[in-house]
């Protein structure tokens, strides 16, 4: 089996392992299932040749919601932890956006030397602020009291994602 093989293989594994993952299964549950579809396709490889043995397992998304089935009563800390930072990253970009766009406004209004502050629509509680230097000196830009946005955000998305109570109301098995 060639290089280019072993990384198809590889490749199917790695992303049953990920599906597996966001399913909610435990470490131990998928390094044994890990193992268990690796040492399958490569004795499938050597019968029918990789192509096939990757065709006949069929998608990994799939092969791993058929072993997962108990996978909705289960708390999802990987999927909460992806969207908590996707939050974070829209959240940050919008209040670096809307501070450059007050100060573009500060900037077009002819006000120069002192310090404007403001509030801007969906930003509510957020002061943002901006000061023009005369004759193009220079110009700082902020934003005051953005940690709830911040912080609270991805907090709350991580916490509706993933869903922590499910560890608390599982029956003992």
């Amino acid at each position: 089996m060639g290089i280019i093989d072993r990384f198809r293989i590889e490749n199917a594994v790695q992303t049953y392992d990920f599906w597996l993952e966001l399913r909610g299964m435990r470490s131990r549950r998928r390094k044994e299932a890990r193992r268990e579809l690796r040492t399958n396709l490569r004795d499938a490889a050597a019968d029918v040749g990789v192509t096939q043995a990757l065709f006949n397992i069929g998608s990994p998304k799939e092969l791993a919601y058929a072993m997962t089935p108990e996978a909705a009563q289960r708390p999802r800390w990987s999927l909460g932890a992806m969207w908590a930072s996707l939050a974070f990253v829209v959240v940050v970009f919008g209040l670096m956006y809307t501070a450059s766009t007050f100060t573009s406004g500060v900037d077009a209004s002819g006000v120069v030397g002192q310090q404007v502050t403001g509030f801007v629509f969906p930003w509510f509680g957020v002061d943002f602020m901006a000061r023009i230097e005369p004759n193009r000196g220079g110009l700082s830009v902020g934003a005051g009291n953005a940690q709830w946005y911040v912080l609270g955000l991805p907090l709350l998305a991580f916490v509706l994602v993933a869903r922590p109570w499910r560890a608390f109301t599982q029956k003992a098995s």
